[in-house]
């Protein structure tokens, strides 16, 4: 049942294919939002447009690669939207395992999608729809 909150407003999730992502997903579904969904795993994101109906969008990238945030928001804008009402920085994740486990490689891989990529979601979203986000 949709609610009508989010009736005609575009959103942007990233990491939006599964855990806290996907559920957000849903619900501003539910609420009448047009939901564009990014993730890196291509069964995932499949799997995550099917169950969220037809007013979802999957944009496969990687939120740490400004040229895949790129994509995402030409995607929205080739869908004829003109502004994202809502952005989610959702996509993160880091290494299992001990702190003395990880290594430069993993602690490089997680800076640069917890924080560059969180960095580069609000900026490109900005530099591409000519607006803050």
């Amino acid at each position: 049942m949709r609610t009508g909150q989010l009736e005609g407003k575009v959103a942007v999730i990233t990491g939006g294919s599964a855990g806290i992502g996907l559920a957000t997903a849903r619900r501003f579904v539910r609420e009448g939002a047009r939901v564009f969904v990014t993730g890196r795993r291509p069964a995932e994101l499949a799997s995550a447009v099917r169950d969220l109906g037809p007013d979802a969008v999957a944009v496969r990238g990687d939120a740490s690669r400004v040229a895949d945030l790129d994509r995402l928001y030409a995607a929205v804008a080739a869908a004829g939207c003109e502004a994202i009402d809502v952005l989610v920085v959702n996509a993160g994740g880091g290494p299992a395992g001990g702190f003395a486990d990880v290594t430069e490689e993993q602690f490089d891989a997680t800076s640069d999608l917890n924080f560059r990529g969180a960095y580069f979601t609000e900026s490109s979203a900005t530099d591409q729809l000519g607006r803050e986000a």
